[in-house]
């Protein structure tokens, strides 16, 4: 086995200044670094490998507890949500002491988990630290990382704690993965799953084709020009109420009143990198909202006409959803990361059940200023609404108004978008 290498240094400031979302893991191919992204991404970069063994890549997350913001429940006003969560370190910090670790970050939990976008063919060593919970001190929940639907080599790595190893806290446990099979996954907890999942342990991992589509062996029909990861969850706020409070919950009575992608609910979906409350002064931002940190990933989805853009489904909640676009047609190229070869279909709805991924394809259309839309700081856009059909799931708690699980996908004139250098980011 090669010696670990520490991953590519990025300062913490210019770290912060790139505006987060998202864990980017990139490696050396064809002689130039792949592109990095903002931060909640690591750029690392393989270490050097025999001829027979695959580049390699560490990765370190950090579990810990802390409050996320809905609409009507923001953390700037001391009414967030309790919450679970994994979130990235530094680069630098990919060997730190978990004393470090437990001392910069315990209590700033991140939700959805970083979302890993990991190169096909590579060895990815990463190791999780349990760093214990702030607002519950009391407990001693363990916690593991288990990827939903891919295929591990080893039992011990596969995060169920029956068969493999659930990490107590103040400690560390390295996991493997051989990433063999491209397309879309998910990964979350599961020591506890029912209640850890709920609590926003959870995230998405994709693995990359080799030939810049979403599958190898698709002869150039899953081309696409941008990626946007959709992270598909409910909250029950309930048991998030009573955790904090020292309070029982029955879970047999579960009723959602909130419905989100990537962790935000409308009209936080929309929210641009660009409009995110900052960091200051490398202090963690608690403004209102405080998006930035807690919930870092957008949902708004960006083209430029003509432009293809890959949208990767993933639903880690309790519930079957139908996801709706109005306006262009949806291809449907892959499930639970199998590409689907001559029975890709077109809909205008996607049905996504509990623990399943889709990927899915959307040309963007012909740019119109007679069309409906507006303007951001990328410029005038058209607007085609990407919601959940069933019109329960469209609010915010007890709130008024338009809600829950709904997103836009902007088309703006060609050329306007610069070239995306990682998935979800926004202009």
């Amino acid at each position: 086995m090669n010696q670990k290498q520490p991953p590519h240094q990025l300062s913490r400031r210019g770290f912060l200044r790139l505006g987060g979302q998202a864990l980017l893991l990139s490696m050396i191919a064809g002689g130039g670094l792949m592109s990095g992204g903002p931060p909640q991404r690591v750029i690392a970069a393989p270490a050097a490998a025999p001829a027979l063994q695959l580049p390699q890549i560490n990765v370190r997350l950090v579990a810990t507890d802390g409050f996320v913001s809905l609409p009507g429940r923001r953390r700037g006003a001391d009414n967030g949500v309790y919450a679970f969560g994994f979130r990235p370190v530094l680069p630098s910090e990919t060997f730190a002491t978990l004393e470090a670790l437990v001392s910069k970050y315990k209590g700033f939990t991140q939700w959805p988990s970083p979302i890993l976008a990991v190169p096909k063919n590579i060895d990815l060593y990463l190791t999780m630290s349990n760093l214990g919970f702030v607002g519950r001190p009391d407990l001693d929940d363990a916690h593991t990382i288990h990827w939903h639907g891919f295929r591990n080599p080893n039992a011990v790595f596969d995060g169920v704690p029956e068969v493999s190893v659930s990490v107590p806290p103040s400690r560390n446990f390295p996991y493997f993965y051989r990433t063999r099979a491209e397309g879309t996954y998910m990964y979350h907890c599961h020591f506890e799953d029912v209640e850890h999942v709920q609590m926003g342990m959870d995230g998405v991992v994709y693995i990359q084709a080799l030939n810049g589509r979403t599958y190898d062996s698709d002869s150039g029909v899953t081309a696409f020009h941008r990626e946007f990861t959709l992270l598909l969850n409910e909250v029950w706020t309930t048991p998030h109420d009573n955790l904090i409070g020292v309070q029982e919950t029955n879970w047999s009575d579960y009723k959602a009143n909130y419905w989100v992608i990537n962790g935000r609910s409308y009209p936080d979906t929309v929210v641009r990198d660009q409009d995110l409350a900052a960091y200051e002064g490398g202090d963690f931002s608690y403004g209102d909202p405080d998006l930035g940190f807690t919930q870092p990933v957008s949902s708004l989805i960006q083209l430029n006409a003509g432009e293809t853009g890959l949208l990767r489904f993933a639903n880690l909640g309790y519930e079957i959803h139908s996801m709706q676009l109005l306006g262009p047609r949806m291809t449907v190229v892959g499930h639970d990361a199998t590409f689907l070869g001559p029975n890709i279909y077109q809909t205008s709805s996607v049905y996504i059940g509990p623990g399943e991924a889709r990927d899915v394809l959307v040309t963007a259309p012909a740019y119109s200023a007679s069309i409906p839309g507006g303007v951001d700081g990328a410029g005038s856009y058209n607007v085609y609404w990407l919601h959940n059909r069933n019109a329960h799931r469209l609010v915010n708690g007890n709130l008024p108004g338009l809600g829950g699980m709904v997103t836009q996908i902007r088309v703006y004139p060609p050329g306007t978008l610069p070239p995306q250098v990682a998935p979800n980011s926004t202009f």
